[in-house]
């Protein structure tokens, strides 16, 4: 006699449950109490019980077909501080790509300003729960305390920017050591040997502190005399940039700050005659004029919407012990603030 293949329904009997119930325990569906989705496990352990793939994927499709008639929406949390219009371009930038990503795939796209006036964050949690909203996408934040409070256990998120990885979200957000490496190794490679680097605190520490990391390799592998002192502090003036300027005396500052060009410029100092300047990562689309490490931060949102849709495929909501990290890769772009290369010039 042949004997029975461990099914749902085996599962179920033993269990006292519904095959239904033994199917969503074993898929860690939030409706069914943890104790109960362990017990049911053990029971499938015991049985030695194995799911069939292609059957598991039928009844997901035949799921998400019949759930709803309506589009499913996708949360975009804004935590900072001001509001959508007065965030930075990199923010407005990822929300673009994540919007034109998620209505392609047959989502709506909601946004919700966590520090909105009169709105506490646990209303706007409610609301989510209440309008069955389980996918989120977190616009980048200052420091993780515009967020810390944001329950896990109910949705899935996916976070753009390295400060809110500890929220145990998937996260997607620029390769910040290559994008240094990107920089620097192009500016070398056009024959400059006196290369500054000048970021504010806040900015180093979004970059988890990696841009600083692989100054410190490259200047310890260069000669000393060609070794200029970065600019880093709380808040960089334009008269803290000239200063240094005037100090280190670079041949070309590289800055993730767009208004070091500015400043440059408007000092008198002419670009790239008097010093070449590299951007680097700045969220602006216009290419040619200023050279830079160019950064797709609508990609960033794009494949931020990517991530969510196939962890919510899955049904696994909350916070994992392993957050995926996707980098998305700089790309260097010649312009006209940084001088040609002596090899160049030479032939």
């Amino acid at each position: 006699m042949s004997k029975i293949r461990p099914s749902c329904k085996t599962i179920a009997r033993e269990a006292g449950v519904s095959r239904m119930t033994v199917s969503m325990a074993l898929r860690d569906h939030p409706r069914v109490a943890p104790e109960t989705r362990e017990r049911i496990k053990r029971i499938a352990d015991k049985q030695g019980y194995t799911p069939d793939p292609n059957l598991t994927e039928l009844m997901r499709y035949l799921r998400k077909r019949d759930i709803s008639k309506e589009e499913p929406v996708i949360a975009i949390l804004n935590g900072k501080k001001c509001p959508l219009k007065d965030l930075g371009e990199d923010s407005k930038l990822i929300r673009e790509g994540a919007k034109e990503r998620a209505e392609k795939l047959g989502f709506k796209v909601e946004d919700f300003w966590l520090q909105e006036p009169g709105m506490r964050l646990q209303r706007v949690v409610q609301i989510l729960q209440a309008r069955g909203i389980r996918g989120i996408v977190v616009l980048p934040v200052e420091t993780l305390s515009d967020v810390f409070s944001l329950p896990h256990e109910d949705f899935m998120g996916v976070a753009t920017c390295a400060v809110a990885a500890k929220l145990g979200y998937n996260q997607v957000h620029p390769h910040f050591y290559q994008a240094m490496h990107t920089g620097i190794s192009n500016l070398m490679d056009k024959g400059f040997k006196r290369i500054g680097f000048c970021v504010t605190e806040l900015e180093d520490e979004r970059s988890n502190h990696l841009y600083q990391s692989y100054l410190l390799w490259y200047q310890q592998n260069i000669p000393e005399e060609n070794r200029v002192h970065h600019l880093s502090q709380a808040n960089i003036s334009k008269e803290d940039l000239l200063s240094w300027v005037e100090r280190e005396k670079p041949e070309v500052v590289l800055s993730p700050n767009i208004n070091h060009y500015h400043w440059l410029e408007d000092s008198g100092l002419s670009i790239p005659d008097d010093i070449s300047f590299a951007a680097l990562a700045p969220a602006i689309e216009e290419k040619g004029k200023i050279a830079q490490v160019h950064i797709g931060y609508r990609k960033i949102g794009a494949t931020a919407i990517d991530v969510l849709k196939t962890k919510l495929a899955n049904e696994r909501l909350g916070p994992t012990d392993n957050p995926a990290v996707t980098l998305i890769r700089g790309e260097w772009m010649d312009g006209a603030s940084v001088r040609k290369s002596k090899k160049t010039v030479a032939a």
